[in-house]
């Protein structure tokens, strides 16, 4: 099947996906169903609808509900491995996509949840990648993809999984691509001779929009999470011209030393039993230690990272995955509050930065953070004040949300979405320029 410009390894497929996403899966068997996406407050009803379910004992039934979508198993064993697995019951209790159909309209999806084409499988054998989304219907409507990039390293694209929204509001004339970075989520592990750096994750990176066609298919809307994130980001837009059309970073700082000074400073708000675990831990990295350290963790999180509690612990759960421990030891010392490990003395390089995304096509920039967030103001507005400092193209918004931490799109998600959608269709007003979002 011939997907854009080029082909991919299909398995059995639903009848909803008549016109499919364009991820390239080169010699990779996908599986392609339909996904669910939200219903936006005050603007839809939640008609005819469906809570995410799974039976007690952690295993569906034969349609394979799980999460936000239905998936239809492919007959082959390749197949077969790469369609998605229950939810574990610890898990489930998120709800779906985050939590946001359960915060806005009871569990219920919308009836037009079911009708968007999907498909996800491995690039280059390694990176596990989503699409959602119609390529013909987007081409048609000149609506550029968007691209999400997580914070980590070791958290995989689950908890920004509501993006998807953007894409089944307009019928699948949008599309919508997420992906699992080495090591964590559906992705592989580093394989012998590589090592857990960010070059590794660059060129991770670098595959993914390689094998996706961004650049030649004219670029995208990238949003970004966190230092690691933006990093990642913002070092592509750089580096490849056309990549980014616009660029949407929500809880960046310029350094990775900015990021852990602030998050420490943020301890002294959680309580000190919390607060003296995990320095505990962070000192030795002791395992008879990580219990209490994840418990604290999970205050830390509730407090900074999404203040949604129940409904947003799809990153608190993610936040120190033990599954991530390799990659995490390596890039940052296994620690949050202590600059260490190959990423300690990483930073953004701010000098003329507006002046060189914009050279690269980069239309405009919005930096995005939440009011209860660990990262300081001052802290967010660095990269703003430094790309706005060239006095050219592009123009860099500044966005404080209320009743928000880290994941903005977490716990201000009808909110955020609604603005990034703005925010995206303004960039791709053909009047040529930057815009001022």
């Amino acid at each position: 099947m011939t997907v854009g410009r080029r082909r991919m390894t299909v398995g059995r497929v639903s009848s909803a996906a008549a016109g499919v996403a364009r991820v390239s899966m080169a010699s990779v068997s996908t599986t392609r169903a339909v996904s669910t996406t939200r219903a936006r407050a005050g603007r839809r009803r939640a008609t005819r609808g469906a809570r995410a379910t799974a039976d007690d004992d952690g295993r569906d039934d034969d349609a394979r509900r799980v999460g936000r979508r239905a998936a239809t198993m492919g007959a082959s064993a390749t197949v077969a491995a790469l369609a998605v697995t229950a939810t574990p019951a610890s898990a489930r209790a998120v709800g779906t996509m985050c939590g946001y159909f359960d915060e806005f309209s009871a569990g219920l999806a919308p009836a037009y949840a079911f009708s968007t084409p999907w498909s996800e499988g491995l690039v280059a054998d390694a990176t596990w990648v989503r699409g959602v989304g119609d390529y013909k219907k987007a081409k048609k409507e000149a609506n550029a993809p968007v691209l999400a990039v997580s914070d980590g390293p070791g958290v995989s694209h689950a908890y920004m999984s509501a993006l998807e929204t953007l894409s089944g509001e307009v019928g699948g004339a949008r599309e919508v691509f997420l992906y699992d970075q080495r090591g964590c989520g559906k992705s592989k592990s580093a394989t012998d001779g590589e090592v857990y750096d960010l070059d590794l994750y660059l060129n991770e990176l670098r595959t993914v929009v390689r094998e996706l066609r961004l650049v030649e298919e004219g670029g995208a809307h990238v949003l970004a999470h966190g230092y690691w994130g933006a990093r990642l980001a913002t070092a592509m837009a750089l580096e490849r011209p056309n990549f980014a059309k616009t660029l949407t970073l929500v809880s960046p700082t310029a350094s990775r030393a900015t990021e852990v000074r602030d998050w420490r400073r943020a301890l002294d708000d959680i309580s000190p039993e919390s607060r003296n675990v995990i320095l505990a831990y962070e000192a030795d990295l002791d395992d008879s230690k990580r219990d209490a350290y994840d418990a604290g963790m999970r205050e830390f999180s509730s407090r900074f990272v999404s203040t949604r509690g129940a409904a947003g612990a799809c990153f608190d759960v993610a936040l120190a995955p033990r599954t991530s421990d390799a990659q995490r030891l390596a890039i940052t010392g296994g620690r949050y509050f202590t600059a260490s490990g190959s990423l300690a003395s990483d930073s953004i390089q701010l000098d003329d930065l507006g002046s060189r995304l914009g050279a690269n096509g980069v239309r405009a920039v919005r930096v995005v953070r939440g009011a209860n967030d660990a990262v300081s103001e001052s802290s967010a507005k660095e990269i703003v004040n430094a790309i706005n400092a060239n006095d050219g193209e592009p123009f860099c918004a500044y966005d404080e949300v209320s009743n928000a931490g880290s994941c903005v799109f977490l716990d201000r998600g009808d909110y955020f979405y609604e603005s990034l959608n703005v925010c995206v269709e303004l960039a791709e007003d053909e009047s040529g320029g930057a815009r001022r979002l």
